[in-house]
This record gives C-alpha cells, structure tokens and sequence, in this order.
C-alpha cells in the first residue's frame, strides 16, 4: 500500500529500456542484481521495525526493480547465448530447422519465421526471415516442416532511403536477425516435426476451414479470419487501407475490444455453474482455460496476450471478491508479460493497447457521469463516441509519431463499426461452434453474419472514400512525443484538481511543445543536404536548401513517390521544386557528373563524384582515367551485373564505389 506498483514498473521498465540501447555484460548485470536484492533484503528486514518509513527503503525498492529489469531483457537477449545460431555463420552454412509461423506476403514472396535447430550439425537455437518466392515454390509451407537448406545466410536489410520504415529494425525487436532467400535448388524436405507451431496451426486451420460450408466471399471470409482469430496474412490491400483510413484498423486485430466480449460472454454462459459446490472455482478456471486457449490460436500476439492477462487479473479478484483497483491491474499485467517477453514493449501495440486503456479509464470521471438521454440505446451511442474519442486522444501522439496520419471521420466509423463487429464476433463464435455439431443451422446463421460484415465493409469503404478528411504525411518527432505527452498529462492533471502549482505546470508542458517545435523548424530549416536515394524505377536525387527541395528527376510523378514523401516529411518541409534531371550538378563545391543510359560525357568537367545510372554501357577505367574522380556512385537503376564489375573496377583502382541498392542511399552533408 505504502509502495504502489506502478512507479515499481516504471524502473522495471526504465531497466528494459537501458539494456535494449547499451546491452551491458551479463556477468556484471548477475553481480549488480545480486547485491541489489541483498541490500534490499537488508533494508526490508530494517524497515519492519518502523512504522513510519524512510525512503531508503524506497530507493531500495526501485534500484532492484530497475536491476531485475536489466537483467530480464538480457536473459531474453537471444544473440547473447554462445549456442545462438549468430556465431556460427560462414560463407556456406548447413540449416535445419522447422516452419514457425507465416507472415503476411508480399507481391513477390511467402514470408515465414524460421526456427534453427542445426547449424552444421551443432545444435543452435534462434529464429529467421525465411523469403519463399511465389512463383518459383508456389507452395505454400505449414508450421512443423523441417527443412534443411544449403545456403549463406544475409543480414536483413536496413532501411535504404532516409525517414523510410525501417523493418530491420522490427525485426530486430522480434529477435530475428538475418534472412534467407529459399530456391527450388538449396533445400530438402524432412517431413514433420509435431511441435507447439505445429498444433497450433493444425487446430486454427480446423476451426477455420469449418467455414467452408458456407461459401463466403473471399472479403467476407478474410474479415471472419481476422475477427475470430486475428490471421490477416490474406487481406487484400484495400480492406486493410479502407479500414486505416477509416480510423478503425484496431477492428482487425484481435484487442482488449474482442477480449472483453468474449469474457462478458463467457461470464453469462457459465454463471450457472455457481450454484453448484466448488462452482465458482470451476467458473475461474473455465474463463482462464478458454481465453487462454483463444489467445494461442490467435498466435499469442502482443495485443492479445495483453487482453487476456489483463482479463485474468480481473477474473481472479471476481473469484477472490477484490474489487481492485484497475490502475494497478493494468500494470500487474503489464509486469507480467514484460516479465516473460520484455521485447513487448517495443511493439506498437503493445503501447497503443495500454495507453488507449490508460486514457480510458483515467478520463472515465468526466465522461461517465454524462447521461444526454433517458433511453439507452441513445445513451449507449453516446458512450461509443465518446470512449473512442478519448482513446483516441489518448494514443494520439504515439499514432502520429508512428504513423504520421490522422483520420478525422473516425467518430462516424466507431459509432457503427464498433455495434457491428461486436455483433459479428458473437454470431461468429456462435456460427463456428454451429459449424460442428449443426452445419445446418450454422449455414444459415451464416447468411446473417455475412450480411453485417458485408455492410460493414461498405460502410467502412463509404467512410475511407473521403479522402480530404484523412490528413497524412503528418511531421512529428520523438522530443514531439514526449512533449506532447507531458502536456496533455499536466492538462488532465488539472481538471482533476484545479490547483495553481497543477495549472502553472500545464503551462509549462504548453510551452515546451510550442518550443519543441519552433526548434524543430529551426533547426530543419537552417540544414541543407544533398541526397541521392536508392530509387529503383528512375533516378532521385534532392538538394535541401532552407525550406526548399529541389527534386532532380526524370519520374513523371514524382510527388507519389514513397521515399521523396518520407524525406520531405521527416524535414518538416512545405516546399518541393522538381527539376530535369541534369548532366552536372554542383552543391556545396563538389560537382557531381551524372552518366545515364546514353553514357555520353564530357572531359572538360573535373567532378569530385560520378553518378551512373540507367545501366550505361561506359569503360570505367577509361572515365576514372579521364575525369579522376574522388568517389564512385551507382543507384538502383542499373543492372546488378553492371553494379559488380562497377565495383571490382572502383576496388582496382583504389576509388570509394558506393551502390545504393547494396549501402543504402548517399548523402553529402552541408
């Protein structure tokens, strides 16, 4: 009572935080745990003697938390094992392993989670991207088959173009470190393995297949996926913009929303069972076993296993008639999934998840008491709108900083969206329970579901068509965050209690932000840049001067362009000049001489850096000869053939050669 939870946690996570950035030695984080509980053993056994406190036991508290946070992340530091299958790459390794998981696809290749059990012949463990090409091994592989490959493994690859989503980064916080390209050449089938993976997928294939009987469009079908069991590897693009666009993606992904209409009905069917003796018990466990199990089909992603720990809390102290306090629930859950898999806390939903909820039920004073009408359907509306608001201003910050865009009509989504997909999910369990014991009664139950998700796509595509009312490419930085975030904690703070000290330090965060961002506009403003991107389709190259870009290309649209709209907006900029790709370019007194297809040049320039591009048949020794230049580059444009002997060239002759589609864009900076 005297320390609650919650300032604990945060240290725990303080600790997390501390060894994902400076990976200290384990040895000497084993060493400092230890002295860390000794010392808070001793102040424990003291502080027993006093009733009134003092705060050394306080710190002890939190110096321990914050050391068992350290050393958690780093026992779940895979690489940091010596039997991780990271230090035993050569050039031509031996792989077996088995299929953990598929991941959603892209247009040209499978993609799954590899788990190693072999690397040649020695025993490893650890977890990779395997890439499987579509066309080549059409295929597609089940979770439990074990494979040997034949290959080299490569690290992923990092982001190439500057403010670009970087999915090594991801990766990396999912301990997946390299990847492999699977041919129909490198590897052997050898049978399968019966595995956790392999139950899994087997039983959630089951359930899903069920619906079968029913024909449902391919759409409607993908919904039931995603609604039921959280699998979205199928998803057409569309759907998925339609619904991000529409503010309400979280549909899709089974949360704390889903989690918490399955335990209210769970609740009601086996409310009977407490009147039998001991029937409370068998009440808990039944809850926990179903939500449990719910939870591993699903995939035990963050945002579910988040639900359903939270949900255990709360089934407990119903059993235990607590009537606990839900701040500390939510944090206890937190505690506990960060005690067996720390990296949660970097996944995007995982914060999203316990924010939403933190701001609901921090804010619920001010909205709950509000009653507009004396009917309750009028009221239930209302409180749809108004739940949604707040959780959305809650996660407001962090869904600009990580997704930089802002659906205003996501109000109108909720308020139907939200009634529909909750009734879907009902009469989804219901119908593919009806799938097994009565097909007949399930197919036409089935109509029905597909009816409401087929209005509930339009709705949603209705809504998403209104395009002028999604705001994107919205500018927003990580000091953005955290300002921002103060200032919105000082604001409710204040309407909690309308104090001087509490009103004076909501201006002080208002300020912050403000100055937050006249710095960030100053300080973007006065940087000037040059940028040749990794650009595959067509040449890209800017010249930061100020406010403005000058955008040298020959792209007919070049505004659309994915990596020219991340670079402007990671500058804050408002101004775009686009500009004929030229022969010369001269920033910052460096010339740069760009040789395209036609490669025709000429002597008389003296350029500091050769640009070649659009693959051009050129003797490169003969340019380095005649012009001698200081540094080779080659975008994405050209053959990889033509990029190798490039290179092999570049080496003979001692000049720095620079491949974008191999180092990532290049920069010259002011």
């Amino acid at each position: 009572m005297k320390f609650p939870i919650i300032p604990i946690a945060l240290f725990f996570v303080l600790g997390i935080v501390s060894h994902f950035y400076w990976k200290p030695p384990l040895m000497w984080l084993v060493v400092t745990t230890s002295v860390a509980l000794l010392i808070f053993g001793f102040l424990f056994w003291t502080s027993k003697k006093h009733f009134i406190q003092k705060n050394h036991f306080g710190i002890g508290t939190y110096f321990v938390s914050f050391s068992i946070g350290i050393l958690t992340h780093a026992l779940h530091f895979e690489p940091g094992f010596k039997n991780h299958y990271s230090h035993f790459l050569t050039e031509n390794n031996t792989l077996q392993g088995t299929i953990a998981e598929r991941l959603k696809p892209n247009a040209f290749s499978e993609k799954y989670y590899f788990r190693i059990s072999k690397i040649d012949k020695k025993a490893v463990f650890g977890k990779i991207l395997l890439m499987v090409p579509k066309k080549e091994l059409p295929k597609q592989f089940h979770a439990g088959e074990k494979i040997t490959i034949l290959t080299a493994l490569q690290p992923i690859t990092k982001s190439s173009n500057p403010y670009q989503f970087d999915y090594a980064a991801y990766l990396e916080r999912q301990q997946v470190y390299h990847q492999l390209n699977l041919k129909s050449g490198n590897h052997i089938k050898n049978g399968i393995v019966h595995n956790f993976d392999y139950y899994v997928e087997r039983y959630r294939s089951t359930l899903l297949n069920s619906f079968s009987i029913h024909h449902f469009s391919s759409g409607t079908e993908n919904i039931i996926r995603a609604l039921l069991l959280g699998q979205r590897q199928d998803m057409d693009i569309e759907t998925s913009e339609n619904y991000t666009n529409a503010g309400v993606i979280h549909i899709l992904a089974i949360s704390g929303l889903h989690i918490a209409i399955l335990y209210a009905m769970l609740l009601f069917l086996l409310k009977p069972l407490q009147r039998f003796r001991n029937g409370k018990l068998l009440q808990f466990v039944s809850i926990l076993a179903f939500l449990w199990l719910f939870a591993i089909l699903s995939g035990l992603s963050a945002s579910v296993v988040r639900s359903v720990v939270m949900f255990s809390f709360v089934s407990l102290g119903l059993y235990l008639n607590k009537s606990g306090n839900i701040y500390n629930i939510l944090t206890v859950s937190m505690l506990v999934m960060l005690l067996f898999q720390p990296d949660f806390l970097f996944d995007v939903g995982f914060q999203l998840s316990y924010i939403a909820v933190f701001a609901i039920v921090w804010l619920q004073p001010f909205y709950k008491s509000v009653k507009p009408s004396r009917y309750k359907i009028v009221n239930y509306f209302v409180d749809v709108l108004v739940i949604s608001f707040v959780a959305q201003l809650g996660v407001l910050p962090l869904s600009l900083y990580y997704f930089n865009q802002l659906p205003l009509l996501f109000f109108m989504a909720n308020l139907v969206v939200i009634p529909l997909s909750s009734f879907a999910l009902i009469l989804g369990i219901i119908v593919l329970v009806f799938n097994f014991i009565a097909p007949a009664l399930a197919i036409v139950l089935g109509k029905l579901l597909s009816v409401f998700i087929e209005i509930m796509n339009q709705y949603i595509a209705w809504i998403a068509s209104f395009k002028e009312y999604v705001i994107k490419d919205i500018p927003f930085s990580f000091s953005l965050l955290l300002v921002s975030y103060l200032a919105l904690i000082g604001f409710i703070l204040w309407l909690y209690k309308k104090r001087f000290s509490r009103l004076i330090f909501f201006l002080l965060t208002a300020i912050a932000l403000q100055l937050s961002l006249l710095s960030t506009f100053s300080e973007t403003k006065k940087e000037n840049q040059f940028v040749i991107f990794n650009n595959k389709k067509s040449t890209l190259i800017t010249e930061k001067n100020n406010q403005t870009i000058l955008v040298y290309t020959n792209d007919s649209l070049p505004l659309q362009n994915k990596n020219l709209i991340a670079y402007n907006r990671g500058k804050f900029n408002r101004q775009i000049e686009i500009r004929p790709l030229q022969n010369v370019l001269v920033y910052n007194d460096k010339k740069i001489l760009i040789v395209d297809s036609i490669g025709v040049f000429t002597t008389k320039q003296k350029p500091d850096i050769v640009l070649l591009t659009q693959s051009p048949k050129i003797n490169l020794i003969r340019l380095i000869n005649n012009v001698h230049p200081k540094a080779v580059i080659a975008d994405a444009t050209n053959y990889k053939s033509y990029v190798k002997r490039w290179k092999a060239t570049c080496e003979k002759e001692k000049i720095p050669f620079h491949a974008t589609a191999e180092k990532g864009f290049y920069t010259i900076e002011n």
